[in-house]
């Protein structure tokens, strides 16, 4: 029988001190949480993520005209000198709900320095305000202009992922599966951190129950307020684990934390995707919760962690195949 490593200490003390503040602020239980009470809650809980200092990067803000009439915010980060670089299309976590260029500014200015990447940081729609498919629809519109603009971002066409962090990390996973037979957006990569990729709460990870930042409530409450009705959790741009075939997707890179209740369907997705052929690398982290990539700023192995995928992310963007 597996002996599971415990909770990394310095993260326990700071989900400690989160709830703690919660408790204060009264925060309400789920089923009468609103999603604006959720944002206003989420700001405060990212106080106590503190950034780490990133330097040696340009930062751009624009907006995408979409299809659909809106505009997409972007935010570009290009690393010093003239290129092509790598370029990864990122989509940022909150459950579909929360989030935006900020909550992964500190993180995509990272990857753009030591990975030697240009990053397209993406602000998709939120729902309930816009429900799926919009946030699903604006990573692909991000992606189709990225290949459009490639002289712009001073990137190789060659070379390009897409890829996020959970409920961004979803969007990427779908954005895969759309343009897996595409002949002119052909993705490279996919870069999925502690993603969601299934509609169902039956693995065993979830059925671990655990309590730690995310939670099965957390995903159930995110999950109802993305989906239209339950039954679009059957769609493979909702849940990817139920592609039917694999063998056209990109290489894959995966990182899985233990005691995150999406553990169980990242790890099924690995599997599936060495099964179909495609190169993956996967990392797994034994005392890590989900989105501890934001902690990196208090919480010392998050940090080596943020290290080892950065350096492994660009190994994969920059060797040539």
């Amino acid at each position: 029988m597996k002996v599971k490593t415990s909770l990394n200490h310095q993260i326990g003390e700071l989900l400690h001190t989160i709830s703690k503040k919660m408790k204060e602020l009264n925060h309400p239980p789920l089923d009468i949480l609103t999603p604006v009470q959720s944002r206003e809650y989420y700001t405060i809980a990212r106080e106590f993520f503190i950034p780490i200092p990133v330097e040696g990067i340009e930062v751009e803000d624009t907006f995408i005209p979409s299809e659909e009439g809106h505009s997409i915010p972007v935010r570009i980060y290009s690393p010093s000198g003239q290129g092509p670089f790598p370029v990864l299309i990122y989509a940022h976590g909150g459950g579909w709900v929360f989030g935006d260029l900020d909550s992964s500014d500190n993180l995509c200015r990272y990857f753009a320095r030591h990975a030697s990447i240009t990053v397209v940081s993406i602000g998709y729609r939120l729902a309930p305000e816009y429900k799926y498919p919009a946030a699903f629809h604006d990573v692909i519109e991000a992606i189709t202009w990225s290949f459009r603009n490639m002289f712009r971002l001073k990137g190789d066409e060659t070379r390009v992922a897409v890829g996020g962090e959970s409920s961004g990390g979803n969007l990427a996973a779908a954005a895969s599966i759309y343009f897996s037979g595409s002949e002119d957006y052909q993705l490279s990569l996919q870069f999925l951190i502690t993603p969601v990729l299934d509609y169902n709460f039956d693995t065993l990870s979830y059925r671990e129950n655990h309590q730690y930042n995310l939670t099965n409530e957390k995903m159930r409450w995110f999950w109802g307020h993305y989906l239209n009705d339950p039954y679009e959790g059957s769609e493979v741009y909702v849940s990817p684990l139920r592609l039917s075939t694999c063998e056209k997707l990109p290489d894959t890179f995966l990182i899985t934390a233990e005691f995150d209740p999406l553990r169980e369907e990242g790890i099924a997705y690995v599997a599936r995707l060495k099964k179909a052929g495609i190169t993956v690398e996967h990392l797994h982290y034994e005392d890590m919760v989900h989105s501890f990539v934001n902690m990196i700023g208090s919480v010392e192995e998050a940090r080596r962690a943020l290290k080892e995928m950065t350096g492994k992310l660009k190994d994969l963007l920059h060797t040539e195949k």
